[in-house]
């Protein structure tokens, strides 16, 4: 088998890149899927992301060795036809810049990405109290209104650098068929 397919989803927390990874993986055959956020034991962060922010946001302040280590063991090992990056730097980084053939990258607006994840986080059962739950989404929005709302907004110059952009605020089933559609324009 020749090198998988190698393609890189990022958007903002909450921008949809999860999901579209998801969705792709279930719809390509042989794939293999890979989330950043599954290997946080080995991720290194900046400690504050304002203040990373306020410095430039260079990507290169994070690191990713399991997750680097792990995609290139799959790309050497060839069983896979393609492999789905859910990572939110694309090309920008420099631990997959050399392996990504495709960078999609769903522009999703703020007020989109806040309202879904008010959503996700909550309105599931934590066990917290009705008052306590307001109180956590109250720190949350004023944290986000003075600091969290910067690095967000750095995601977004991941855009530029992508070959593909889509609206995140269509259905993923056509986001699904959109990415499905360049794949058979590229390589099928």
């Amino acid at each position: 088998m020749k090198k998988p397919f190698v393609i890189s989803i990022s958007s903002v927390s909450g921008g949809g890149k999860t999901a579209l990874s998801v969705t792709l993986h279930k719809s390509l055959p042989d794939s293999s899927l890979f989330h950043f956020d599954d290997f946080d034991d080995s991720n290194i962060y900046p400690s504050d992301f304002y203040d990373w922010s306020r410095r430039g946001g260079d990507v290169e302040e994070f690191e990713y060795p399991g997750m680097q280590m792990t995609v290139n063991t799959v790309i050497h090992q060839r069983k896979s036809r393609w492999i789905i990056l859910d990572f939110p730097f694309g090309r920008r980084h420099s631990c997959f810049r050399d392996v990504i053939d495709l960078t999609i990258f769903i522009d999703t607006p703020l007020d989109v990405v806040m309202a879904r994840r008010i959503l996700r986080d909550y309105t599931t059962d934590s066990g917290e109290s009705a008052e306590e739950t307001l109180n956590r989404l109250h720190t949350d929005l004023s944290n986000y209104l003075e600091k969290a709302r910067y690095p967000y907004l750095d995601t977004y110059k991941h855009k530029a650098d992508s070959d593909l952009v889509l609206d995140g605020w269509r259905s993923l089933d056509d986001l699904k068929n959109d990415v499905i559609a360049v794949l058979n324009q590229e390589i099928w």
